[in-house]
């Protein structure tokens, strides 16, 4: 299954071919939720591309690059609006099937105005807990970084809670993963863990026809999400 094609960001770590992405002092999410896969995953931010694919696998993701170039890279965000402060220690739970594997991605507004100011970056494979503000970010977020020396994915880094010491403030509007841009990789995130929360993933369910509305059928449709039956109904009415 071929994955849409947007816009934003990247990241590659080296991965073990069975391993968890998980950060030093992760504990187990208390929760669980479900990822609708692609209605959940935000347009405006994804920046899966023609060489880079994702699939549900059970309840499960499988991403994959097809190679090493410029379009060989899979990224997705589900949109969120939580602070920073609560966020935990986001990870990723990944089997690492050969190549390069994901990187965590978090989405800030690092001064609460409603703005996304930057993107948070978590690698342990290659930097443990400490996480790597991307490049494009706005220059108060990269001169309030914790840190800025080298030995990172950036020069301005630090870990989370280091972070959210720095900007007491800060609200993440977006999370998810980043596989490439340039790397080859193939692998399955099992879970999401974030803001104490396990999400597994589950295809998006879309209707074809009308009658597919009737005993209670509208209720499973994810995308969109209908208000009752006469809605269902109408929409198909709408698209002749």
């Amino acid at each position: 299954m071929r994955a849409r094609t947007f816009a934003r960001l990247g990241t590659v770590l080296a991965g073990a071919a069975i391993s968890a992405l998980a950060f030093a002092g992760t504990v187990q999410a208390a929760g669980s939720g479900t990822i609708k896969v692609p209605s959940d995953f935000n347009p405006a931010l994804s920046d899966t591309r023609a060489t880079g694919h994702y699939e549900v696998v059970g309840d499960a993701l499988h991403i994959w690059t097809e190679g090493n170039t410029s379009t060989d890279k899979v990224a997705e965000y589900v949109n969120t609006d939580t602070p920073l402060a609560d966020v935990g220690e986001p990870s990723l739970e990944y089997t690492n099937n050969g190549g390069g594997a994901p990187g965590f991605q978090l989405v800030v507004d690092f001064d609460g105005d409603g703005t996304n100011d930057g993107i948070l970056v978590g690698e342990p494979g290659s930097y443990g807990n400490d996480w790597w503000l991307n490049n494009a970010a706005a220059q108060f977020v990269k001169d309030g970084a914790p840190s800025h020396s080298g030995g990172s994915g950036s020069a301005n880094h630090g870990t989370l809670d280091q972070w959210r010491a720095a900007f007491p403030d800060a609200n993440v509007t977006a999370y998810g993963f980043s596989l490439g841009s340039g790397v080859k990789g193939d692998g399955v995130i099992e879970a999401i863990n974030f803001a104490g929360t396990r999400y597994t993933f589950a295809q998006s369910v879309v209707l074809t026809s009308k009658d597919q509305c009737k005993k209670d059928g509208w209720k499973t449709s994810d995308a969109p999400v209908f208000k009752n039956q006469g809605d269902c109904v109408s929409s198909f009415a709408s698209a002749k």
